[in-house]
């Protein structure tokens, strides 16, 4: 057995040295459920001889199938799997560890298959290809900061988190695997959108979006809606939820702090923002009650161990409390404290006697009580409330003012109640009521300068490939495809990563010293200013057209043996 030096954050230290390969057994039904987007004949290093072996090679959505002979050989989740790139005598070759394992990949499309994987793997060169310019944001678990890619000019928002004070966080390893398995999974315009992911000495960084917008619930405040645009946001508010539900996940946090705005042009186009405490159903649940006090449905606040799971109607009633707070200013669930805004919250006790809900149309007041009903059964879907008579107007099948002042007051009435939080919930573990501060605000004016930074360009979102799935076939159609791989790669031109001193330092050290040098440091680092300034963000689609891309046959005549380890 031969381990790799590189022990990844995410690495399971009970099985590293257990385990002799990097994947694991070929699953069919996996497989069969995948669909692959590249394949490629290629060659693994040899461990014992360093001699090149045959292999055929197919990259699914989260997973990379492996085939020696044209039998089904393993599979690696890719996940939290770490990819590096290095050059030998053979060429370019692609390194995938995983738990202290490891396979060398040698390929004639090494350079396509890396630009594949950046997407689904961790990255170790954050340092070499950005560069931080300072802080924007902070929250619980993760600081923000304006980063710009040094290869095209690029700017996005830097989530990061350091690995040492995630590991003392209660499942704090495993929640941060799940936010991006569940980011990578969901693809859609209203959601923030993660485009790669990096892990070094001391944190792992998630590259998103950089929104110029600002938070929805600042643009109320000094902008307050109309009810055109209001109805515009919800639609679009809730299509983004009818694309998060139909991949089976739940976002269980949505609360106004978490919907950005795209652009400071548009009081429409929102965004969903933070996923750490999504989860999908029928797969492992992190932590089962979980949001925030005076937005989270009643189903979770009642929620006991052993009880029938709830489902997606959760954010059903999250959204009605946003789409009442929007419309009148104000909290639905009154309280002096966090116990009683938790009492009113679990016993959904709302006053829709408010001048600005019985002045609105009798369909919004309809859709409003439908969303906000405390048992979920009696609540519309996502799909349902989009085709509601409310947004008929507006409606896409293919989609499937008295409240400035309020919303001022509201803003700090509540943070100021959710503070006197005294010992109300006594639940330990999974079951402890989960509650996070997002870091992400849309604002970039913050306490990594005293002055504003520009950029040139829009943002704009990575833009995936859209083709149509193909009908599998049997696996010898799928070899008849295949092409001879060339042994000698060195036309490719990759630099091999470095391990330079500034690697190993510490991103928010780093920032801190871009922002002294240039003279533009705050005086207190933890204090995120609120003035609101907008950077007009520079983001390059990135191309990754090839006509070796896209929705290959997969084999369904051939059985699976009984043992697929080497």
């Amino acid at each position: 057995m031969m381990l790799n030096e590189f022990t990844s954050f995410f690495d399971n230290l009970e099985v590293i040295h257990k385990i002799k390969h990097v994947w694991s057994k070929f699953q069919l039904s996996t497989y069969e459920n995948d669909s692959i987007i590249f394949e490629s004949v290629c060659h693994k290093i040899s461990r014992k001889t360093q001699k090149l072996k045959p292999i055929i090679i197919q990259l699914g959505q989260e997973h990379l199938y492996f085939f020696k002979n044209k039998n089904p050989h393993g599979m690696l989740l890719l996940t939290v799997v770490v990819m590096t790139i290095q050059r030998n005598e053979h060429g370019v070759m692609i390194r995938l560890l995983r738990n202290g394992q490891y396979i060398d990949i040698i390929t004639t499309d090494a350079m396509l298959l890396k630009q594949l994987l950046a997407f689904k793997c961790l990255q170790t060169t954050f340092h070499d290809e950005f560069g931080v310019t300072k802080m924007i944001g902070k929250g619980s678990f993760a600081k923000v900061y304006l980063a710009t890619k040094k290869q095209t000019g690029a700017q996005y928002a830097i989530k990061a988190f350091n690995k040492e004070f995630m590991l003392e966080q209660f499942k704090g390893k495993e929640s941060l695997e799940n936010e991006i398995r569940v980011m990578r999974r969901l693809n859609q315009e209203n959601l923030v959108h993660l485009h790669e992911a990096y892990e070094t000495q001391n944190s792992i960084y998630f590259v998103i979006d950089l929104l110029q917008g600002g938070e929805l619930l600042a643009r109320a405040k000094t902008n307050p809606f109309s009810l055109d645009t209001l109805q515009k946001l919800m639609y679009n508010f809730i299509k983004a939820l009818v694309h998060i539900h139909s991949k089976k996940c739940i976002h269980r946090d949505l609360k106004p702090e978490n919907l950005l705005l795209k652009s400071k042009e548009s009081n429409v186009d929102v965004v969903i923002a933070d996923f750490g405490l999504a989860a999908f159903l029928g797969e492992e649940i992190l932590f089962k009650r979980c949001g925030t006090p005076g937005f989270v449905a009643p189903e979770i606040l009642m929620y006991k161990e052993d009880d029938p799971f709830y489902d997606e109607k959760c954010d059903i009633f999250s959204a009605g409390v946003i789409f009442y707070i929007l419309l009148t200013g104000k909290q639905p669930f009154q309280g002096t404290d966090y116990k009683a805004i938790l009492r009113a919250n679990k016993n959904c006790e709302i006053n829709y006697n408010i001048k600005q809900i019985q002045q609105s149309s009798p369909k919004l007041q309809e859709l409003i009580r439908k969303m906000l009903q405390q048992n979920p059964k009696d609540r519309p879907s996502a799909e349902a409330c989009l085709q509601h008579p409310y947004f008929e107007e507006i409606f896409n099948k293919n989609d499937l003012v008295e409240i400035h002042e309020n919303l001022i007051e509201y803003e700090i009435e509540h943070e100021h109640r959710l503070q006197k939080k005294g010992s109300f919930d006594s639940q330990v573990g999974s079951m402890e009521l989960q509650v996070r501060t997002p870091g992400l605000n849309g604002r970039t004016d913050t306490i990594g300068s005293l002055s504003v930074c520009s950029g040139q360009g829009s943002t704009s979102r990575l833009e995936k490939p859209q083709q149509q799935q193909q009908q599998q076939s049997k696996f010898s159609q799928f070899c008849q495809t295949m092409k001879t791989v060339q042994q000698d790669a060195s036309g490719n031109s990759m630099a091999s990563p470095q391990n330079k001193k500034k690697d190993q330092q510490d991103l928010h050290k780093f920032a801190l010293k871009n922002s002294y040098q240039q003279k533009q440091m705050s005086k207190d680092d933890d204090y995120v200013n609120e003035e609101s300034a907008q950077l007009d963000a520079a983001i390059q689609k990135l191309n990754s057209q090839s006509p070796k891309i896209g929705l290959f046959k997969k084999s369904a005549s051939y059985k699976v043996p009984k043992s697929t380890q080497e």
